[in-house]
């Protein structure tokens, strides 16, 4: 019998000590977890919100971190048909091998420049063709705490790669 069985499990099934065995699951949970290469059946039962959403279809499963997450919201000119999978491309782009430190990037609101005061207009180097969106970011690392200095860098990479408009500065 397999170390750690317990003792007399296979007996009681009839079987003789020449017998040894090992469970193998075949079930969803275990079908799941093949398929998004998740190594812990823990995470499926997990009451995290990040991992619940990442469980409702196939894409492979990016691990969650434990650690706290960090939001910076950035006031940006982009051009009227920007969209948030638009933003997330150029801020994976940008950021380059520090892309995986970020968690969100999500659209709060969005104003066409035409309706913004003049101030706003000239803070943001706006034309009159792009609009103005409040992006929130979150960033957290897999294995340590982010720095509020490293999390503004990135911030302000980011604010770099978003922004189309000739002025403004991030907003934390």
């Amino acid at each position: 019998m397999r170390a750690g069985a317990p003792a007399g499990a296979l007996p009681r099934a009839g079987l003789g000590d020449e017998w040894s065995g090992l469970a193998l699951g075949r079930g969803l949970d275990r079908m799941l977890m093949l398929l998004k290469d998740i190594r812990d059946i823990r995470v499926l039962r997990s009451p995290d919100p990040s991992v619940a959403a990442q469980l409702a279809d196939l894409a492979p499963y990016r691990p969650v971190s434990a650690m706290p997450a960090i939001r910076r919201d950035l006031s940006v000119a982009v051009d009227g048909t920007d969209r948030a999978e638009d933003l997330g491309d150029r801020v994976r782009e940008a950021l380059g091998s520090d892309a995986d430190c970020v968690e969100t990037v999500e659209i709060l609101a969005q104003t066409p420049v035409a309706d913004l005061p003049p101030q706003a207009r000239h803070r943001l180097g706006a034309r009159p063709d792009q609009k103005n969106v409040l992006v929130k970011v979150v960033l957290r690392r897999l294995d340590r705490t982010l720095t509020d200095p490293e999390a503004n860098a990135l911030r302000d990479r980011i604010h770099a790669a978003v922004r189309q408009g000739t002025g403004g500065s991030p907003v934390s």
